[in-house]
Parts: structure tokens; C-alpha cells; sequence
């Protein structure tokens, strides 16, 4: 004797890249026992194939034309009938009475999911009827409900009357200024030095007071509705921890990223262990996987990696990108996530792999080798820009050491601020960060953060001709911690 264990025939899946193949996890007695939802919505463009023993199959798959993502959900829909009936007198074989049970069962299995799918009332009572609508509008009517109530609890904070003067519910001013319409306040100045009955007047109101919003008072209220919104959006914007490192085992093409969240307005995605992504390889949901949104891993590259939230558990997962931005990432491979916020950076060398690093709060990075991105180069008093190994495509703060020599005496050499343009070195013109030389071809030191432009470049200048080397220990790159 055999035992059968409970089951809702019902089988989910969740692919993030296009699928067309789905296999039903529960014996099918029927091409037609099959039915599928994807994304809640119930679909009938597949066909099904399935191995029949003894009028059972259970290698049943829903096959697609064209690969689907997201939520699918493969589930038992047999409808209760025969398909044969037993001859009386004759031989009752066993894998006959077999099969007639067991389709028996099954659809008894689907009833009883139903079942507890089902509006239930309290033993003894009589259930309600629920028309189409009903449930239809269900949703909307909560939600309309739980505004009604948040709408209640704001005017029972603020009371009618015994509360502080100008603080009071917007619910009593509405009354007020009602019965003031219909019958004024006598002898009482009740609206703009006028007493009795208020009636509307030019000059009562400025077409500045109800332009806001598109010309009512409850259009000008809408507006300033949705400016509070996205103003607290902004302010609950940033980052706690998630910070980045070199993998111990990979440090060339892996990167750790720590537990810590991301957040910009209502949008917030927690990462709660350490979260490893590979940047020479496309991007593949969870750890240790690929995480490029599009291409390879390039020579001298800047990778920005995001924050990604997953739309149906809201789990961490992230991608690197060389857009600076989210609206440039690539987001082919992304089905079923969304981009919350950038999180780092991680820059690559000439052999394409990555340069060690190590990442402090509030978005410095130190280089672990510094980098010498200037070796007895050229400076004269003609300026001129160049480039060091920062974060291309935004505005970092280098940290910079430098080191300067010339044959002439007295002679001092600026580096500053693309933004501030050309300037002139000297102390009779804008100054200098490094020099003076009181002997010819002796050296000067100095350092110093500054500032580059979007194309990773500061200027330099000097006084007189000589020679230039520059150090990059790092840099600052502000991609929210602080907001």
C-alpha cells in the first residue's frame, strides 16, 4: 500500500532572465489540468507537454513562445469529471482503480485550496455574499478608510477649540469660515476689516495666494502637499555604512560590500550580510555572482555601483556601471529590481583589474599604492590641465602630494581648482601651494585635497619653468553619506 502527502499542486517560480519552460510539481491527469499566472495575471498563450503512464503524467511543463520573468505560478486546475467508467462483472484492475482515485484526489486537493482560500465566517454564523465589485473595490475602500482614519487622529490631536492659538485643526477653520460666510459675526471685524456677512471682493484675494497649484485653494494645498513630500524625500536620503573593500580571495576583480542601507525618500533597501559582486562578469542576482550592468571590465575605468532593491521581497543585491548616473545604467539584465541609490565607486588599472583600496565613512577612499599620475613633468607659467586617477565622469577631492624643482630661485608652483580657471603663480599674483626654491634646482614638497573637474583634471602653473611630480594617495567621492 502506498501513501499520498497533501499538496496544493501548485508550483512557483521567479526567473529574472527570460524563461519559456515550467514544470508542474504535482501528477497531471489531462493536458487541461494545467493553468498558469504570471504576474497575477492569468495566461493562456502556452501549450503543454507531458509523458502519460497509465493516464498519469509527472513531467507536465507549460512551454511559452517568448520567455516571461517575474512572478510565475504553475497551478493545478482540474475540473471534476470521469473519464471512464467501470464495466459491471468485469476485472477491476489494480492501476484502473489506481488512476480513478488518484484523479479523485486531486481534485480534491484543488478544492480544498480553494477552500481555504475562501471568505470564511465564524462556525455557527452564515457567511457573506460578496458581489464582483465588492471585492474589486475592497482594496480601495481600505485604503479610503485608513485616510478617513489618519484624517480623524489629526483632528483629535488638534482638538476644536482648547489648543494653542494657531495651531488648530484645518477641520475647525473650515466650520468657522462657513458659518462666517452665512451669517457674519455682528459687530466683529470678520474678514479683512469688514463685519457682517463675508462676500467675496477684489482685492480679497491675490492671484499669487490661489495661482499655486493651478488656480483653487484645493489645487494650491495639493501643491504644497507634494512639496512637503518631495522635500522629505531629499531629507531621508543617504547612506548608512555599505562600505566597500577588495575581496580577500579575488581583491583584482571581486569587491565586498559591507551590511549597512540605502535610502532616498520612501525607497530603502538593507543589505544584512556582506554582499560580494564580481566586476569581470555580467551582472547575475546574488552573491559571488557577475555584476556588471553591460560589457567588461575595462583598462583606467570607473565603475559607480548601485544599490539595487529587489521589487518582490525587497532584498539587497547592486550593480557596477560606468553611467554616473541611474538614469545611464544599463538595465537589460535588471528585470524584478529597481535602482535605489549609488553607493561607491571602484576604479580599475592599466591591466583592468582593481586597484586595492580601502574605504573610510563619509566617502574617502585611500589608494593602498599611491599613484604617481605626474613623474618630473613639465610646469611653466603657462597653465595648463591634467589628469589623475580619481572617479571620471563626476567631481571627486584628490588627495594630493606633489613635489617641485626649478633652476630658478624663488620660484613657487600652484595646483588648483579646475573651476576657479586659469590663475598665475607668484606671490604678487595668486599665490602658490608648493615652493619657494631658495637655491636653483633644489626641491620643494607640499599637499593638499582639491577639487577636480568632471574629466578628473586639476591645473598647475608656476612661477618659472621645472619640473613636477604628483602622488594621488585617494579621494573623496560624495555619493550620499552625508545627505
Amino acid at each position: 500500500m502506498s501513501i499520498t502527502t497533501p499538496d496544493d499542486r501548485i508550483s512557483t517560480y521567479n526567473p529574472v532572465a527570460a524563461t519559456t519552460q515550467f514544470a508542474a510539481g504535482f501528477p497531471v491527469f489531462d493536458n487541461a489540468d494545467i493553468g498558469v499566472i504570471v504576474n497575477d495575471v492569468e495566461r493562456f498563450d502556452f501549450t503543454v507537454t507531458a509523458t502519460y503512464t497509465n493516464g498519469i503524467s509527472i513531467d507536465a511543463k507549460a512551454i511559452f513562445s517568448t520567455g516571461v520573468t517575474g512572478d510565475v505560478i504553475i497551478f493545478g486546475k482540474r475540473a471534476p469529471h470521469r473519464t471512464a467508467r467501470f464495466t459491471d462483472g468485469a476485472p477491476l484492475p489494480a492501476k484502473d482503480q489506481n488512476l480513478a482515485l488518484d484523479t479523485m484526489e486531486a481534485e480534491i486537493q484543488e478544492a480544498a485550496r480553494e477552500n481555504r482560500r475562501a471568505h470564511k465566517a465564524p462556525y455557527g454564523e452564515e457567511g457573506g455574499v460578496f458581489t464582483a465589485s465588492d471585492v474589486g473595490n475592497a482594496q480601495a475602500n481600505a485604503a479610503s478608510a485608513a485616510a478617513s482614519a489618519a484624517l480623524a487622529a489629526k483632528w483629535a490631536e488638534n482638538g476644536d477649540l482648547d489648543v494653542t492659538p494657531g495651531k488648530r485643526a484645518s477641520e475647525y477653520w473650515a466650520r468657522k469660515a462657513q458659518e462666517w460666510a452665512i451669517g457674519g459675526v455682528a459687530g466683529v471685524g470678520s474678514f479683512n476689516s469688514r463685519t457682517g456677512p463675508v462676500t467675496a471682493q477684489t482685492g480679497d484675494y491675490s492671484s499669487d495666494q490661489v495661482s499655486r497649484g493651478g488656480g483653487s485653494v484645493e489645487d494650491a494645498l495639493d501643491a504644497i502637499e507634494s512639496d512637503i513630500t518631495a522635500t522629505k524625500g531629499l531629507l531621508l536620503s543617504g547612506i548608512e555604512d555599505l562600505l566597500l573593500s577588495n575581496n580577500s580571495g579575488n581583491p583584482n576583480t571581486h569587491i565586498d560590500i559591507g551590511t549597512g542601507k540605502a535610502r532616498v525618500g520612501s525607497a530603502v533597501v538593507a543589505n544584512l550580510a556582506t554582499l560580494t559582486k564580481r566586476l569581470n562578469g555580467t551582472w547575475v542576482a546574488g552573491g559571488g555572482n557577475g555584476g556588471l550592468d553591460t560589457g567588461v571590465s575595462a583598462a583606467n575605468g570607473t565603475y559607480f555601483l548601485y544599490a539595487l532593491r529587489k521589487v518582490s521581497d525587497g532584498s539587497f543585491d547592486a550593480v557596477f556601471s560606468t553611467s554616473a548616473t541611474i538614469a545611464g545604467v544599463n538595465v537589460s539584465l535588471l528585470a524584478g529590481y529597481s535602482i535605489v541609490k549609488c553607493i561607491g565607486v571602484v576604479l580599475t588599472n592599466a591591466s583592468s583589474i582593481i586597484r586595492p583600496f580601502v574605504m573610510y565613512p563619509k566617502d574617502e577612499y585611500t589608494f593602498v599604492t599611491p599613484v604617481k599620475d605626474a613623474v618630473g613633468v613639465s610646469i611653466s607659467t603657462t597653465s595648463n590641465l591634467f589628469a589623475l586617477t580619481v572617479p571620471n565622469g563626476v567631481k571627486s577631492k584628490a588627495k594630493l602630494r606633489f613635489e617641485f624643482t626649478s633652476s630658478a630661485t624663488t620660484n613657487a608652483a600652484l595646483l588648483s581648482d579646475a573651476a576657479q580657471g586659469v590663475l598665475t603663480a607668484g606671490i604678487g599674483d595668486d599665490g602658490g601651494n608648493l615652493g619657494t626654491m631658495q637655491v636653483a634646482s633644489g626641491f620643494a614638497i607640499g599637499s593638499q585635497e582639491i577639487w577636480t573637474n568632471t574629466s578628473r583634471q586639476i591645473r598647475r602653473v608656476a612661477g618659472a619653468s621645472g619640473s613636477l611630480w604628483v602622488w594621488t594617495d585617494g579621494f573623496h567621492f560624495p555619493c550620499g553619506r552625508n545627505a
